[in-house]
């Protein structure tokens, strides 16, 4: 079953430090759709409630997991996670193609990958149902797929019942929204997309954006090339607009941390003689970017430059610079689970330090009158209300500007800056504050 075998192998891509979604669309050209979808589902099922499905493992197993050898450890764990999370497979042919798999290159282990799958099947689901009603934190963690010190920090920032939303965001499975170009409507798109079937409706909150019940690669989806449609959730989509809400009036506008371009395409799309300088510290994203920009058509009022945004000088002062900063990326842990497990709290403080830097340094390129867009994909409050106050406590110069979000679902933060609540498959969390120089 080449699905499965598949997905071994981007397992292994993803032990070795590579990106799921990199690894998966290495390996999605020679698999067909539904193939693609079975490796996609296990790898990602898998990644996101990881240390479960060891917890799970290890009560059936005779010898410690660690001493297990890595493709045997791989099947068994994402042989658990397709045996109790997919619900449309016949569970025997998920098992015998883990053991065929198994049997290649490991046959001597094929008799325990069936034996511990065999046991998954029959009695691993009684383990979730104790956890589900556990009230104990580090259950709950457990349940969820959360590292227990994430856990700990969320309930003391959150609360436990939002808390425990955030928990649950890291199962619910993320779809592709669409930000459309202006030369194309909604309902073209719409019926382009349904002639390949592909079922889209419009975003409650925003009329270029169309929501859809599809994960596919994009690139092999009818208009991407064209440049009708950009993959990007709609918390993202909101962020960016704020910068095209702001830039009226405004010649340069300065993405400081572009990656590869989606924020900075949006802003260009939507505005008419506007320039946007664009920096990453990767060449590899800068090169993406531009990419990206052609493929909207609309590289020729981008600058493109590749280093440090705390040492690059723009070409112009800015009127408002964009810094989507580097963060955990804990708003967008369902998409990318791979981010929680390497993530650790001496690694979210080297975040803070750099976002801090990082905003003093727009901040300064800023003239008076000057715009400051601050977001992160975080939900850690270490990454944006106190990364502001900070910077604000050494910028009496500077002040919040409050945000108009109308209908789209903003939560207040203690006591700067907006919270984007991940609450679907369409939305990521993000943490937005708007600050002006005065």
């Amino acid at each position: 079953m080449k699905g499965v075998e598949a997905a071994l192998a981007i397992w292994e891509e993803s032990r070795r430090g590579m990106f799921l979604s990199q690894a998966l669309r290495n390996y999605s050209t020679d698999l067909s759709e539904g193939e693609r979808r079975l490796a996609s589902t296990l790898v990602y099922s898998a990644m996101r409630r990881y240390s479960l499905w060891v917890d799970i493992i290890k009560s059936f197993l005779h010898r410690p997991f660690e001493s297990l050898f890595p493709l045997t450890g791989d099947a068994l764990i994402l042989g658990c996670a397709g045996l109790l999370e997919i619900k449309h497979f016949f569970p025997q042919a998920l098992v015998n193609a883990f053991v065929e798999a198994v049997k290649k290159k490991r046959p001597n282990d094929v008799g325990l990958v069936n034996a511990v799958l065999r046991r998954v099947l029959a009695d691993g689901g009684r383990r979730i149902e104790e956890l589900k009603s556990s009230q104990n934190l580090l259950d709950q963690a457990l349940l969820w797929g959360l590292p227990p010190w994430v856990a700990r920090r969320w309930a003391e920032t959150w609360g436990q019942e939002l808390a425990k939303k955030l928990f649950v965001s890291q199962v619910v499975k993320p779809y592709l929204s669409f930000r459309l170009s202006p030369d194309i409507s909604a309902e073209e798109m719409v019926s382009r997309l349904l002639k390949v079937g592909i079922r889209s409706w419009p975003s409650p909150y925003f009329s270029y954006v169309l929501r859809s019940a599809s994960f596919g690669l994009p690139p092999s989806i009818v208009g991407y090339d064209e440049g009708l449609w950009t993959p990007q959730t709609e918390s993202s989509v909101f962020i960016s607009e704020q910068a095209v809400l702001l830039s009226a009036g405004k010649r340069l506008i300065l993405d400081m941390c572009a990656g590869r371009g989606i924020k900075t395409g949006h802003i260009l799309e939507r505005t008419q003689n506007t320039i946007v300088e664009a920096w990453d510290i990767s060449k590899n994203k800068v090169n993406a970017g531009r990419r990206e920009l052609k493929r909207l058509s609309v590289l020729e009022r981008s600058i493109w430059k590749a280093g440090d945004s705390l040492s690059l000088v723009p070409d112009a002062i800015p009127d408002l610079v964009l810094l989507d900063a580097p963060c955990s990326g804990s708003g967008t842990w369902n998409r990318h689970p791979e981010g929680k497990w390497k993530l650790s709290s001496g690694k979210l403080a080297g975040y803070s330090r750099l976002q801090k830097d990082l905003l003093k340094r727009a901040i300064d390129l800023l003239a008076s009158g000057g715009i400051v867009v601050y977001s992160t994909c975080s939900m850690f409050r270490e990454e944006n209300e106190m990364v502001v106050g900070e910077v604000l406590c050494s910028a009496p110069e500077v002040i919040e500007i409050e945000i108009d979000g109308k209908s789209f679902p903003l939560q207040r933060g203690r006591p700067f800056g907006y919270y984007i609540w991940p609450s679907s498959p369409w939305m990521d969390g993000f943490f937005l504050c708007i600050l002006m120089k005065r």
